[in-house]
């Protein structure tokens, strides 16, 4: 019964140090991206075709991270949207799986009692912040805290273990003391990751089990070994529905790390041997294990690095291009893993519809000066509208997609500001194509516009451009006086309608069709609200 009573006690703890455990590492992970969103757009901006400048980078980015995971669905996501290139996404992958070793070394560091010490200053901190960024670090830090308590649970669940016969067998099955003793440990280690989807929370639980005994330490570099093949789980995972590129990537983390795998089982006990003479597991074997993860990671990448070229074009080989969905924007949901990212390239857009907006501008006032060119220009602005209503609708999809994940204040508002934007911008088009659509229709009916009222619609369609650039600079600088100075633009448009609308039903209309009569005020119209919709944007961000 006692037996029992220690086994189901064994359990428990087991379990809830590893829940603590994977809680600290989601909420230390979820915090550090936060912090470090708007530095890795900066990081990603220095990119270039080198390939050790590539390497490095992904050292960083996943040393902010603190997760191989994230860094590399990241940056299949960039490879999806053609913000990066095949090549350069290998030296970023490559560097992540060296960044994500620098986890194990801060587990060999043995702070464990530390833990709920540094939870509780974490909380105390959070509870007393009143800015968000400072309640993102106490979370971080709590985070960090979590992750060594949870270990220190685990560690003294499983120290019974050592002792128990039954456990001690069962461990034996794993042992890495043959070739297919290292290959069996290596599939446990990489099944177990890609179950759990966290090489360094494996890596966690494996130095817990060698530091009570129950693993040696060629099973745990073993274990160590495969855990690097079950991590690239979530980047396959990630690239199911990406392009061709993204898929090459993913299949290169999974290639590169099975090879890996391959080249130390081999030489597995020179390997063993080795790493002894420069680790001794004997006093520690935490730190031990910590180097058996970096030295494996730094080899691969040494060794494969200088076939980054003939990797990529195996890859393209095996994994034809394909015919992919038509998208305008170089969003992708696998960018959500940074909030930031996706804020930043959601502006990019915008710019690009605005570019949009203005050759709409630009085309009808080249046809005020030339009615003629209406039908050879109505058919690109058709198409510029359409292509319009597809950006809006991608910023939409991903950026409230975003909205329901737990971001700061800040960067909410900034989504949302985003969306507004971009559904003004779309609906600012709406209306000058329908202006195009209304001279068109007045030129098919063999209606010419009188001089006087084009001269007004030209001065109005120059008026509301010079406005909604105005405006969309003061978008662009986030510059709330230069929104403010853009009420006067708005004021005097208004007043031009207006009197243009008084002036057009004054006058007699007995020799003049009632179609062109109509079409006239139908243009005054659709200009006015072209007007009030970039007025909208004004509204929001100056809170008037």
């Amino acid at each position: 019964m006692d037996s029992q009573v220690s086994v189901v006690n064994v359990i428990m703890q087991l379990i809830g140090g590893l829940g603590i455990f994977l809680y600290g590492m989601d909420n230390m992970s979820s915090g550090m991206r936060k912090i470090a969103g708007p530095r890795l757009k900066k990081i990603l901006a220095t990119l270039t075709s080198n390939r050790v400048v590539a390497i490095a980078i992904g050292i960083v980015i996943t040393a902010f991270v603190q997760s191989s995971s994230v860094s590399t669905v990241m940056t299949i996501g960039f490879i999806n949207a053609s913000l990066l290139t095949l090549e350069q996404g290998l030296g970023v992958i490559f560097g992540a799986n060296i960044g994500t070793t620098i986890t194990g070394w801060l587990f060999a560091l043995k702070l464990g009692k530390y833990g709920l010490p540094i939870v509780g200053i974490g909380a105390i901190l959070m509870i007393f912040s009143k800015k968000e960024k400072h309640k993102t670090l106490a979370i971080t830090l709590m985070g960090f805290g979590f992750i060594f308590l949870g270990l220190d649970i685990m560690s003294v669940s499983l120290s019974p273990l050592s002792k128990t016969e039954g456990f001690i067998n069962f461990f034996k099955y794993f042992v890495a003391d043959s070739y297919l003793g290292a290959i069996k440990a290596a599939a446990v280690g990489a099944i177990f990751t890609g179950i759990v989807q966290s090489s360094t929370a494996t890596l966690g639980i494996t130095i817990t089990l060698a530091t009570q005994n129950l693993i040696d330490y060629p099973t745990a570099v073993a274990l160590v070994v495969g855990e690097n093949v079950g991590t690239t789980v979530t980047a396959l995972i990630a690239s199911v529905n990406a392009s061709a590129n993204s898929k090459r990537a993913a299949y290169a983390h999974t290639l590169i790390n099975l090879a890996g795998v391959v080249w130390v089982t081999a030489l597995f006990n020179p390997y063993t041997r080795f790493l002894t003479r420069i680790t001794n597991p004997e006093n520690n074997i935490g730190s031990a294990i910590a180097a058996a993860h970096t030295i494996f990671n730094v080899a691969n990448v040494i060794l494969f690095t200088p076939f980054i070229g003939l990797i990529a074009k195996f890859l393209r080989t095996i994994a034809k291009d394909q015919k992919e969905s038509f998208r305008v924007t170089k969003l992708n949901p696998l960018m959500l893993k940074i909030p930031t990212l996706v804020i930043e390239r959601t502006k990019a857009e915008i710019i690009t519809m605005s570019d949009n907006v203005n050759e709409i501008f630009d085309t009808l006032g080249s046809v005020y000066r030339d009615e003629t060119k209406i039908e050879s220009v109505f058919d690109r602005l058709l198409e510029i509208e359409d292509t319009l209503d597809i950006y809006e609708k991608e910023i939409s999809d991903i950026n409230f997609e975003l909205l329901q994940k737990e971001i700061l204040p800040s960067l909410v508002e900034e989504t949302r500001r985003n969306l507004i934007v971009s559904d003004e911008y779309e609906t600012i088009s709406d209306y000058l194509v329908r202006i195009s659509n209304e001279i068109n229709k007045l030129r098919e009916d063999d209606l010419n516009l009188p001089t006087h009222n084009k001269e007004v619609l030209l001065k109005l369609n120059i008026m509301v451009e010079e406005f909604f650039n105005k405006v969309h600079k003061a978008y662009c600088d986030n510059s709330k006086n230069l929104f403010v100075v853009s009420i006067k633009n708005y004021e005097e448009i208004k007043r031009i309608c207006r009197e243009s609308k008084i002036e057009h039903f004054s006058i007699e209309h007995k020799d003049i069709p009632s179609k062109l009569s109509s079409g006239y005020s139908d243009l005054l119209n659709y200009y006015r609200r072209a007007c009030d919709h970039i007025y909208n944007i004004i509204e929001h961000y100056a809170n008037i």
